[in-house]
């Protein structure tokens, strides 16, 4: 039987890899979750009920976070767990900070150091680790992976995230090399679907739509979108892929779209005819996103299975009847 660890495992992405896992009786999940961003749903408690499932309510960045991890060797350990949504960057950014540096330290200690990953550690980086190189810089876009890293304004709260997210990559890349542990990072872009949460684009929009008002920030800002079913297949073909280990590899969508068009294909995909309310973003905000995904491509021959109309007719239909998310 093979054993995966999972981080954030009541969060979106950590979730729907979760339960991906789960679906082979043979491989057996380990799921940790503290539950400050994470949903302790119906959906979650049914994944906790499968016999291959054991799950543990637990927060990562306590000082006795390395005591209290299960006492296990894993073939996999997927470190998903951190404080995400654009809202929180701004409005929580000690927390933000909190929660997405130090369980990377707890696991290095508990699984790193003690050579307990007999497969492979893949850690949930993001396309935030290189904003400022695009925005200040004008880096090419669609961005590739060898982009340089940099901090544009460490007094803007929206940099809680980003930084994070570089410092994990860094602790990986290293922590791994110096005990032989073999890693992949991925670099998650602007992910999407049912049970994503709030404080993102997509479900704050749906929420506004709910209440008849039809705003949308940052309009002329351009992302491309990637649904999670097809993330999760991404995941899991880099984490088993030989050509993987020891890299960092983007995981997004192909097609860039200014944010005005998602209102747009939003509200198609909601049946509603209105004016959208065009507002400017964030400070901070990012104005183009979009990855290369060559090397994930030519790694494991992924190519993305649902188009965006698709994806968020789906997203857009879960929000709507689950009205307490």
């Amino acid at each position: 039987m093979s054993t995966s660890l999972v981080t954030g495992a009541a969060g979106f992405i950590g979730f729907a890899l979760a339960r991906h896992l789960a679906n082979d009786p043979a491989h057996q999940v380990i799921l940790i979750d503290n539950f400050i961003r994470g949903e302790r749903d119906e959906a979650y408690t049914e994944l906790c009920r499968s016999p291959n499932v054991s799950a543990f309510e637990m927060d990562l960045s306590a000082p006795d976070a390395v005591e209290r991890l299960p006492d296990a060797a894993f073939d996999f350990v997927f470190h998903l767990a951190a404080f995400n949504g654009t809202q929180n960057f701004y409005e929580h950014p000690y927390e933000v900070l909190r929660h997405s540096t130090l369980p990377m330290f707890a696991l290095v200690e508990k699984y790193l150091r003690t050579a307990k990953v007999r497969g492979r550690f893949v850690y949930a980086g993001s396309s935030e680790a290189y904003a400022s190189t695009v925005s200040r810089f004008g880096w090419p876009v669609p961005t590739a992976e060898d982009v340089p890293l940099g901090i544009e304004d460490p007094t803007n709260p929206r940099w809680s995230y980003g930084v994070s997210k570089l410092h994990g990559e860094v602790l990986t890349c290293l922590a791994c090399k110096q005990f032989g542990v073999p890693f992949t990072a991925i670099r998650y872009h602007n992910v999407y679907g049912p049970r994503m949460g709030d404080k993102h684009v997509i479900p704050d929009f749906v929420a506004r739509m709910k209440q008849g008002v039809y705003s949308l920030y940052g309009h002329e800002d351009t992302r491309s979108f990637i649904y999670i079913d097809d993330a999760v297949d991404a995941t899991m073909r880099l984490a088993t892929s030989p050509k993987a280990a020891d890299q960092i590899v983007n995981l997004g969508g192909t097609d860039e779209i200014t944010m005005a068009r998602l209102g747009e294909l939003m509200m198609q995909a909601a049946g509603i005819q209105a004016p959208i309310k065009l507002l400017p973003s964030p400070q901070g905000s990012v104005k183009r996103r979009a990855p290369d995904i060559s090397k994930l491509r030519s790694i494991t021959g992924f190519e993305p299975q649902w188009s965006l109309e698709r994806g968020l007719r789906e997203t857009v239909a879960w929000y709507r009847s689950h009205p307490k998310t």
